[in-house]
């Protein structure tokens, strides 16, 4: 039986991102995790389990920090067989005067990142492999205050079609996942700060709660493995049935 192929896991210090790194190495994986904050990502990578693992702190939308990590994920027995976008971040705000900076950095973080990770991921990957690219609700419905993060995340829907069409043949698979309302830290600082209010949200999903990070991680490892061998092209919502609903609950 073959090794399991390493993953690099972009965003990896927390969250969705922290999970995803988790999952894979609970089933034997090599992970490489990539994030800005170096420090935090080394603490996390610490409880990975298995043996083989790396940590890469930097700009997930740099060519040469992508690729730095996607070489030490290729260089492992089993050479690099899935690449998880994850990185991003949120600032929401009216968008009358959302600054050309703001809008440039979340543009870049989540579609230029996306679209960096899947080249050197798929140069790296002679015999095939799968990419998965985390959009989110924002992506496919409109959200007031957060157009830019919509946008930038309708762009990874985007760009999953359009590559999963162009690199099926050179058996790389690409899709993606598009979570609702997940607990993580930065939700959690969201409902601190007053930026969403928890009963408007639980309200409009069929679930009546949150997301974990662990089931988001879950979906994660079922695209980004052969379990999902004849799936190409799709974005996955995982919402507690949020998109199904067409109105609000009571």
């Amino acid at each position: 039986m073959s090794e399991p192929t390493a993953v690099v896991v972009t965003g990896a210090a927390q969250g969705i991102g922290a999970a995803i790194a988790q999952r894979f190495a609970e089933s034997g994986h090599p992970v490489v995790g990539l994030d800005l904050d170096a420090d935090r990502l080394a603490a996390t990578a610490r409880s990975w389990p298995g043996a083989g693992h790396h940590v890469v702190g930097g700009d997930a939308a740099s060519s040469e920090v992508v690729g730095r990590a996607c070489e030490l994920a290729s260089a492992t027995p089993s050479g690099l067989g899935t690449f998880v976008v994850n990185a991003g971040h949120a600032k929401a705000g009216p968008s009358a005067d959302y600054s050309a900076a703001d809008w440039d950095a979340m543009l870049r973080v989540h579609l230029t990142g996306a679209m960096v990770g899947a080249q050197q991921a798929a140069a790296r990957m002679p015999e095939g492999g799968a990419l998965v690219m985390m959009s989110s609700l924002n992506g496919l419905f409109g959200f007031p205050g957060r157009a830019a993060y919509g946008a930038a995340k309708a762009g990874v829907a985007g760009l999953v079609r359009g590559l999963a069409a162009e690199w099926a043949p050179w058996g790389i698979r690409v899709n993606g996942i598009a979570p609702g309302s997940v607990v993580t830290e930065l939700s959690a600082e969201f409902l601190r700060r007053g930026v969403i209010n928890e009963d408007d949200f639980l309200d409009r999903i069929p679930m009546k709660r949150f997301g974990q990070p662990a089931e988001v991680a879950e979906l994660a490892y079922f695209l980004g493995t052969s379990l999902s061998s004849y799936i190409a092209g799709v974005v996955v919502p995982i919402d507690g049935g949020w998109a199904a609903q067409g109105i609000g609950g009571s």
